[in-house]
């Protein structure tokens, strides 16, 4: 069947839409690639100016850091420089301060009227000539005042006070110097000593210890035998053997971990802890048996 005109021409006019509308979406393409181009060197400009922007900042962190450390360096140099001022200022201060004890203790001294030659039963000392032992308060003074005692025997009271006060170093010394000088006798010092280093404040301590010491966990018996007599002996060292005895005996019994033990061998009234430490053996013996 032959095309008419009619026909022809409309697809004519179809064809020429479509090549539009082809061409349409080409231009739209051109423009989206266009766009996508533009875009593109839009985020690499960002980009760039974001890393400019973080190595300027990377160098104002540097620059502040080291701003900061040489702050710190001048405030430490300060502050060395201050405390070294301050501590020659005290070592000054303390020489100072020992300068003026050298000058009260040849005071006392003088007050005291050293004497040179000592008469005991037709011989002669010379206290000078006799080398006591110095004390500076860090070892035992009741060992210290027999060692002492021994070395200045037969001699008189005050050369025995200007010995001892010449004998004494570090802290001892500043026992000395708490002693008014119309007091400064050999009694005084002796006593002075005795409070601040003496074995009789210590008893306290001890008496306190022992009232509180019990049987420990998985301790045995032995073992807390040998305590209980040491602690004794330390906490009442003048006490009689007798009294001894009987304070270790009640004290032993006191601290067993066992209250059935403790029960049989207080009602056996032992006389001394060798005996309550054999029946608490045997006791305990018997029980782990019965087991």
């Amino acid at each position: 069947m032959p095309v008419t005109r009619r026909q022809k021409a409309e697809m004519e006019d179809s064809m020429k839409q479509l090549m539009e509308m082809l061409s349409a979406m080409k231009a739209s393409q051109e423009q989206m690639k266009e766009d996508m181009r533009r875009g593109q060197e839009e985020i690499k400009e960002d980009m760039k100016r974001g890393q400019e922007e973080i190595k300027r900042g990377q160098e104002e962190m540097k620059a502040n850091q080291e701003e900061l450390k040489q702050k710190l360096e001048d405030k430490l140099q300060e502050m060395k420089t201050t405390i070294e001022d301050t501590v020659e200022e005290e070592i000054n201060q303390v020489k100072e301060e020992v300068k003026q004890d050298k000058k009260e203790i040849n005071k006392k001294f003088r007050q005291l009227s050293i004497t040179g030659v000592i008469k005991t039963e037709g011989t002669v000392t010379t206290p000078s000539k006799v080398k006591v032992p110095t004390y500076d308060g860090k070892a035992s003074w009741n060992t210290y005042l027999r060692q002492f005692e021994a070395a200045v025997r037969n001699w008189r009271e005050e050369d025995k006070a200007t010995s001892l006060i010449a004998a004494l170093r570090g802290e001892a010394l500043e026992v000395f110097r708490t002693i008014p000088e119309a007091s400064s006798t050999y009694a005084t010092l002796t006593s002075a000593l005795e409070r601040r280093y003496g074995d009789a404040h210590l008893q306290h301590v001890y008496q306190a210890q022992l009232r509180s010491r019990r049987q420990r966990f998985e301790e045995i018996l032995q073992q807390y035998e040998a305590d209980i007599s040491r602690m004794v002996n330390l906490a009442y060292p003048t006490a009689p053997a007798e009294v001894i005895e009987q304070l270790s005996v009640s004290s032993f019994i006191e601290g067993l971990r066992d209250r059935e033990i403790g029960q049989l061998v207080r009602l056996a009234r032992h006389k001394t802890i060798s005996e309550a430490l054999a029946q608490a053996l045997e006791i305990e013996a018997a029980k782990q048996a019965s087991r």
